[in-house]
């Protein structure tokens, strides 16, 4: 969906306000259940939608943007989090046309795929900046339980999404504007 710059604001201060609740609820609820070392990477989902379906000049500006507001919640670095996204959306427009997010398990298989290359990036430049070879294998372990859970999940908060990011004009992602 192309949308036009005056069009962004209202959607992207409520996908931070989607990110900030979920990463509340995360950060509260797992410490509770025992699961204090697992965070679900909501942002990295969030982030995937809107490669997957919004077209705009400013998509850079806006993974910086949610980037920030998740590093409020996480000791992650914002910068390899808004390089490792960049890249990922600019994979995802190269391949937006053979990409067809129709069904929930295409949706999450796509999801999964793409949280892997996001994964690879990050892990790459941490590597890169501690040559830690340790490290990476135990974010890798701890990567597989949260991707799996976050892929189950795209579904519904693309479809959450999706009702956010519509246009106001009245057409649907499905839609050509």
């Amino acid at each position: 969906m192309k949308l036009k710059t005056r069009e962004l604001f209202a959607p992207l201060g409520i996908t931070i306000l989607v990110l900030i609740l979920l990463e509340i609820l995360v950060s509260a609820f797992f410490p509770i259940i025992g699961l204090s070392n697992y965070r679900l990477p909501f942002n990295i989902l969030i982030v995937l939608f809107l490669g997957f379906k919004v077209q705009t000049p400013y998509l850079a500006l806006i993974v910086l943007i949610l980037q920030v507001f998740h590093s409020f919640f996480s000791i992650e670095g914002w910068a390899m989090g808004t390089f490792s996204g960049v890249v990922v959306c600019m994979i995802i427009s190269y391949l937006r046309e053979m990409i067809h997010l129709s069904t929930p398990p295409v949706t999450m298989i796509v999801t999964q795929i793409f949280q892997s290359v996001w994964f690879l990036l990050v892990t790459t430049l941490i590597y890169i900046k501690t040559s830690d070879l340790a490290f990476a294998i135990d974010k890798f372990w701890r990567f597989m339980g949260e991707s799996v859970v976050i892929s189950l999940l795209s579904p519904v908060l693309f479809a959450l999404l999706e009702k956010i990011w519509r246009s106001p004009q009245g057409s649907s992602f499905g839609e050509e504007i």
